[in-house]
């Protein structure tokens, strides 16, 4: 059903679908890039057309099941800002991290929640996840993975939500990245035994903790989660080095001298600022001026900047 569908909407034969299906795994660039720990990120690239059927199929049925609230990432409207504030009136958070996160789901855990949580067709899951699989599991790199994993923690995610709202504790999963916070330490004791237990437990990847990344913060040293800072005062930041970072980009722009490759970057910052404290943005518009930092803001690359850049 899914095949004869996309044929009709691709243009694509049904045969040069099948052949897909049955290659899929071949149809990728494999390169690495370095992590910050050292060691090397695998990502697996797909080629144009196999990433189109899997923005298909992501679409079509994975974004159209159940995905907790508590999940931060991968869906409309969700993002890291929303994922810090959830734990700004916590004074205490114990960070976890999932192990090679996305290779954890294999072909045959897809298979099995597809044949239990929608009425697709033996071979309408058997289309599914052959093609947003390679070698049999997720991976970095594949537009599709995000949006399966969402779908298939959707029981991990209540399960542990349910457990923390008993106990009074904030639970977000970004991704491989789950925090839980209190407003007292005693609280999170029992955390890690039970977020082991469940994962262990779990029947739809087989997730391990990556105990190097474990981490217990307070609130009386910089609690960083997903890149954003909890103040004490209660509010989120995006903290005094990249302020100062900001700064220093924003005015060798004034003065001509940033660097072609640095505006882009500065670009993100300023927007990424915007999201996180606006109120940051305000002071860098009166101290440079609204226009300069638009211009940064929206790409619009100056004369000086595009001859570099030619």
């Amino acid at each position: 059903m899914l095949r004869e569908i996309l044929a009709e909407k691709s243009g694509m034969s049904p045969a040069r679908i099948e052949r897909l299906q049955l290659n899929a795994s071949r149809m990728y660039k494999t390169y690495s890039i370095p992590k910050k720990d050292g060691s090397d990120r695998v990502i697996s690239q797909p080629t144009p057309e196999l990433k189109a059927v899997q923005r298909w199929l992501a679409r079509g049925i994975f974004q159209q099941l159940p995905v907790s609230a508590c999940a931060t990432a991968y869906k409309a409207g969700a993002s890291i800002r929303k994922n810090a504030e959830a734990h700004v009136a916590s004074a205490f958070t114990i960070h976890l991290d999932f192990k090679d996160f996305f290779p954890s789901f294999s072909r045959d855990n897809i298979r099995s929640f597809l044949s239990e949580a929608t009425r697709l067709s033996h071979d309408d899951i058997s289309f599914c996840s052959d093609v947003v699989t390679r070698n049999g599991h997720l991976t970095i790199g594949a537009p599709s993975s995000p949006s399966v994993t969402n779908a298939l923690m959707f029981s991990f995610d209540a399960a542990v939500s349910e457990w923390c709202a008993r106990r009074d504790l904030a639970y977000t999963r970004y991704a491989d990245d789950i925090n839980i916070s209190a407003k007292s330490s005693n609280s999170l004791s029992e955390v890690e035994v039970f977020v082991r237990e469940t994962a262990r437990s779990f029947r739809y990847a087989s997730l391990t903790i990556n105990d190097k990344k474990t981490a217990y913060l307070s609130r009386k040293y910089r609690r960083s989660i997903t890149g954003i800072n909890l103040t004490p005062e209660g509010r989120i930041s995006i903290g005094r080095g990249r302020k100062r970072e900001i700064k220093s980009l924003v005015h060798s722009y004034t003065i001509g001298t940033l660097q072609a490759d640095l505006f882009w970057k500065l670009g993100g910052l300023i927007a990424f600022a915007s999201d996180v404290e606006p109120a940051f943005v305000d002071s860098l518009k009166s101290k440079y001026g609204a226009r300069v930092v638009e211009e940064i803001l929206h790409q619009r690359t100056p004369r000086g900047l595009k001859e570099a850049i030619k």
